[in-house]
């Protein structure tokens, strides 16, 4: 491939997991970035700082000094790590991931039973665990589904694998993250029974592998 085309292709390449979440084979052991937990990090954040105040205070036995440096440089080299973790989208991978974003909001607040379904005793248990588990019903870009660790079957995933995306896309992106959220409310008629399609998908496609 011609460096020109080499570079293209890199700098289309969409990557939400870091060093911090892989494992020595570079696999994705997370099932979030690390990045993505704010609480976390500011936990960690402020943990670091206790520590380096009660050196600067000398509150700190003398045999104890030396480990606790040592975990103050092992929780500041996470935090980088953390730090450089985050993604740095260009514009045309923020244009993709926006794209993306709002088709699986779309897709997931379509395929999710009503409020007003729940709270009448309507939704079939089955057919929702088939949405969230087996059932590859969501559309999604591959490239941007393997970017959030999730791997696309013919460019479709569940209902879980949809919400995982969504999120991690939302904090990208800095826009709802929140998918309960996307949940309509179904008192008009129109929300009064699920959608004939996405219905049709959980309660006769066989699960296919």
């Amino acid at each position: 491939m011609p460096a020109k085309k080499a570079n293209e292709v890199e700098k289309s390449k969409i990557q939400f997991f870091g060093e911090v979440d892989l494992s020595k084979e570079g696999r994705i052991i997370s099932d979030m970035p690390a990045w993505y937990f704010d609480v976390h990090i500011a936990d960690l954040e402020e943990g670091v700082a206790k520590k380096e105040r009660a050196l600067k205070r000398g509150t700190v036995k003398a045999d104890q000094v030396p480990m606790l440096r040592e975990q103050i440089k092992a929780e500041r080299e996470k935090l980088e790590q953390i730090e450089r973790s985050r993604p740095n989208l260009n514009t045309m991978q923020e244009n993709m991931c926006n794209k993306v974003y709002q088709n699986l909001e779309r897709q997931i607040k379509d395929s999710m039973p009503t409020r007003k379904q729940a709270k009448d005793g309507l939704v079939n248990p089955q057919h929702e665990l088939k949405r969230l588990k087996d059932v590859k019903h969501i559309t999604i870009n591959p490239e941007v589904a393997a970017a959030c660790g999730v791997h696309a079957h013919r460019g479709k995933i569940n209902g879980d694998e949809a919400n995982k995306c969504y999120q991690i896309l939302g904090r990208a992106l800095d826009r709802n993250t929140n998918v309960e959220a996307l949940r309509k409310d179904g008192n008009s008629e129109a929300y009064q029974s699920m959608n004939d399609l996405t219905q049709a998908i959980l309660g006769n496609k066989e699960v296919r592998d």
